[in-house]
């Protein structure tokens, strides 16, 4: 993947002290229960943004987390954190079993996550997470361990475009929350980047999807290039999150809107 590998030959100042810490940390507490660590997400498609974006690993085990391993991992989270503090709030990671990724359609099983702004807890995750797992099975490195396609079963790219539907939908009521002006520009930029995986089939990274929203969407151009100032700097106006949450709304119930012409789309295609 030799996109795979500039993107992170490109930050590799920045994450490869962080993944080195995170492995040797894996390698040493969950020995032969460690079936393989894949990176995916920003830094493989070449969204990261240095000093914002996240580092999303998968971890996959034999077995579901027990109880003693869970309390190792958070102190190795803990650690490395404390060690680094510009990860602080950074890392996305998720451990869950090879039976789990393979059943995931069928039935719902524990996984545990740690993710920006939640501390390490465990879940009950099935076919929700089907957006997660395409796109680890599509662009997933593995650092340690087999091919990742050896333990995720292929997935209907149709069934994926729907999952991006019905995931952007829930956002018409996640912006009636209380925001931060980040929040609101994860919010704008990512129903932008679903609309344009819809319409194009696969996934562009944040800047490519405002760049296409910003034009074929010309009167929400603005507030998309606001969005993406947000992102890197919540400072980078004075407005407040109760000023911008109203033609955030108004953007959403517009920008899903179309959705059905973009199913119709599909179903023709």
């Amino acid at each position: 993947m030799p996109m795979t590998q500039a993107a992170l030959h490109t930050h590799d100042k920045e994450v490869k002290p962080v993944l080195a810490q995170l492995t040797a940390g894996l390698r040493s507490i969950l020995r032969d229960q460690l079936v393989g660590v894949y990176l995916y997400g920003s830094l493989i498609t070449g969204d990261f943004a240095p000093g914002i974006s996240d580092i999303d690993l998968v971890v996959v085990l034999t077995e579901a987390l027990d109880k003693a391993n869970f309390e190792s991992l958070h102190r190795l989270h803990q650690s490395i954190v404390a060690r680094q503090r510009e990860w602080h709030d950074r890392l996305e990671l998720a451990y869950i079993s090879q039976d789990a990724l393979r059943t995931f359609r069928s039935q719902t099983s524990t996984i545990g996550i740690i993710s920006p702004g939640e501390p390490f807890h465990l879940i009950q995750a099935g076919d929700d997470w089907l957006i997660s797992w395409y796109r680890l099975r599509e662009d997933g490195v593995a650092l340690l361990g087999p091919p990742i396609q050896s333990l995720i079963d292929e997935i209907p790219k149709h069934d994926y475009l729907k999952a991006v539907g019905e995931h952007i939908r829930h956002y018409r009521d996640s912006v009636k929350k209380p925001h931060n002006k980040q929040a609101l520009s994860y919010i704008v930029l990512t129903v932008a980047r679903g609309l344009n995986t819809l319409a194009q089939g696969e996934p562009p990274s944040k800047v490519q999807a405002a760049r296409w929203a910003r034009q074929r969407y010309p009167q929400w151009a603005e507030l998309i290039e606001r969005a993406l100032s947000w992102r890197e700097d919540p400072k980078s106006d004075s407005l407040r999150p109760q000023q911008i949450r109203p033609e955030v709304a108004a953007y959403v119930d517009d920008m899903l809107s179309q959705l059905s012409q973009l199913d119709d789309c599909h179903a023709e295609n």
